[in-house]
């Protein structure tokens, strides 16, 4: 890789904000998530969790309900009293509707797809039909003392339970009435508190209702007969999300302590067909508040203050014990957020509301068209190459202003992409760890890159769990190419054979006393580096200067609000 001087970046003082709420939707196998700022982003789990789509936020929206409709439909709803739609395609706001009951704290869809129901701050239970193009009002529920705090359906869509302060509603959906209000328990640790917050509900396909709520308890209800059936105190503090699976035989929880609970159905002995709810696994993945949490039907999934995305698998569910029963926590944006002028020196930085300049110093649809993610100039100005939604790519000639040619569709989202300069390559990298070379003036792959497809890539590549996110050029060694994701930094040379499952791909480099008919022997494509992260861009400025930017994690955790204080033993 030889030595280069380094511009090691640390003042990008970027930090994700919170997750405020997560909708998996079990057609797609696509996850929607909101965040504290009103972000909204979907990630593809079928395309190795690749946060395929992305909406900016905005300061007036504060997302608190996010769910999916119709199929493939996403609405969002929050504190400034406006339900809204996404358009998927063209990546921005479809509309946004007042529901006139003040700020949102609850949405769900029904078990259907055709309706949808928002809980307000003024006790308004507020039922929406949901047609092709829009949502029209259709009635109110009977309108309860305190803001709606959750909401769900019973699967079959006759009832809805709301959780509200200090109680419990079950409501009629032909009727709009109350059935029931099930009062919950200020208890907590002993101590009577001046409130009781339901957080969650949960309405089973039995009539059983699981709620959660500020005073750490898991309690079950018949909603039948509006009473207790079964109570849980698991957490110091409060329990602020729930999610059932679809089979109804487990659900997990989420604590302000950081904390995630799953619970399962289990037989009560091993001959027994009674079965009863059983917490089974607590996990702590998170260092602060989990807001919000979805189960898949092969993974928990859970978001909160601390800004990470976690998937956890559930080993039980997953056939082949191989990279997808891994465990994922996304952080950062899979997508670059930094640019580079080489010839200026200079560094762009995107934030969610504004760009920063830095000057680095003497150092070591069909139709609603697609939206474009990603754009890659050539050098010499004459091709631009883009990168929709989907996973094509599309060339364009810059100086005739028309369409060049279109790289053949490839079933992963692209991550990023560059044109080589001389030669006019075109590498992308897709969300799978696949890399490809385009030769954009024959208009077909290249020769290396068909040979990388015939013998592929070495497992351990192909297993990593972030996607590349930028991709660059040696001025003077035109079989190099330089790429990275958060956590490395790679140089392939293209002139080196590809290395086998059965050779190391992190390999040492020789050393320099042995033969250069050693070293070459000895040494295969790919070079990497772990010395920077979590790195989010990297690149040359000349042939002997690198420019590296990194967003150390404790910088960012201590930004953050403090988490929950715990009393230890002793003090």
């Amino acid at each position: 890789m030889g030595e280069f001087k380094v511009h090691r970046v640390r003042f990008f003082n970027y930090v994700p904000s919170g997750i405020r709420c997560v909708a998996y939707n079990n057609q797609s196998n696509r996850l929607a998530v909101s965040r504290t700022d009103g972000t909204v982003e979907i990630y593809n789990l079928s395309a190795n969790y690749f946060q395929e789509k992305f909406f900016p936020g905005h300061e007036s929206r504060a997302t608190e309900a996010l769910c999916w409709a119709a199929g493939q439909r996403l609405f969002s709803a929050g504190l400034n009293g406006e339900i809204i739609e996404y358009d998927l395609q063209a990546l921005n706001v479809k509309y946004a509707m007042d529901a006139f009951g003040g700020p949102i704290w609850s949405m769900t869809a029904s078990p259907s797809g055709s309706q949808l129901l928002v809980g307000c701050e003024d006790g308004s239970v507020k039922l929406f039909q949901i047609t092709p193009d829009k949502i029209q009002f259709e009635r109110n529920f009977d309108r309860q003392k305190s803001r709606i705090l959750s909401l769900s359906w019973h699967p079959s869509g006759t009832h809805i339970a709301a959780g509200s302060i200090d109680y419990i509603s079950v409501f009629d959906v032909k009727s709009g009435s109350t059935i029931h209000k099930m009062i919950v328990d200020r208890q907590y640790m002993g101590v009577s508190k001046r409130k009781c917050i339901v957080w969650g509900v949960a309405f089973l396909s039995d009539g059983t209702v699981i709620s959660v709520d500020s005073a750490g308890k898991v309690q079950f209800w018949d909603s039948a007969t509006g009473t207790l059936v079964k109570s849980h105190l698991i957490a110091n503090a409060d329990v602020q999300s729930i999610a059932v699976a679809d089979q109804e035989d487990s659900f997990v929880v989420g604590t302000a302590e950081g904390t995630i609970f799953h619970f399962q159905l289990l037989p009560v002995t091993s001959n027994s067909n009674e079965k009863q709810w059983v917490r089974t696994k607590p996990f702590q993945h998170h260092t602060h508040d989990v807001r919000t949490v979805a189960h898949s039907p092969t993974a928990l999934i859970s978001g909160g203050t601390d800004t990470h995305l976690v998937i956890r698998p559930l080993m039980e569910k997953v056939e082949v014990k191989n990279y997808d029963a891994a465990l994922r926590k996304i952080t950062f944006p899979h997508r670059r957020l930094i640019s580079c002028s080489k010839k200026r020196q200079l560094l762009l930085f995107q934030f969610t509301h504004h760009l920063e300049l830095w000057r680095l110093g003497s150092t070591v649809a069909t139709g609603t068209v697609e939206a474009m993610c990603l754009l890659a100039v050539s050098p010499d100005g004459s091709w631009l190459a883009a990168s929709g939604t989907s996973a094509g790519v599309r060339v364009y000639n810059v100086k005739q202003l028309k369409l060049h040619c279109t790289v053949p569709a490839y079933n992963f989202p692209v991550t990023a992409l560059a044109i080589a300069p001389d030669t006019n390559n075109l590498v992308i990298a897709h969300s799978d760890q696949q890399v490809f070379e385009y030769s954009i003036p024959d208009k077909q792959y290249t020769e290396w890159s068909r040979t990388v497809q015939k013998q592929g890539f070495h497992h351990l590549w192909l297993q990593r769990d972030t996607p590349i996110t930028h991709i660059s050029f040696h001025p003077k060694r035109p079989m190099h190419i330089l790429l990275h994701d958060a956590y490395m930094f790679c140089i392939i040379d293209k002139s080196l054979p590809l290395p086998s499952d059965k050779t190391l791909l992190y390999n040492p480099l020789p050393p320099m006393n042995e033969s250069d008919v050693v070293r070459r022997r000895t040494a295969h494509a790919f070079k990497i580096s772990k010395i920077y992260k979590p790195l989010l861009f990297l690149d040359l400025l000349d042939e002997r200067t690198l420019v590296a930017v990194e967003r150390p994690l404790d910088d960012i955790i201590a930004q953050l609000p403090p988490p929950i204080k715990k009393k230890k033993f002793g003090t």
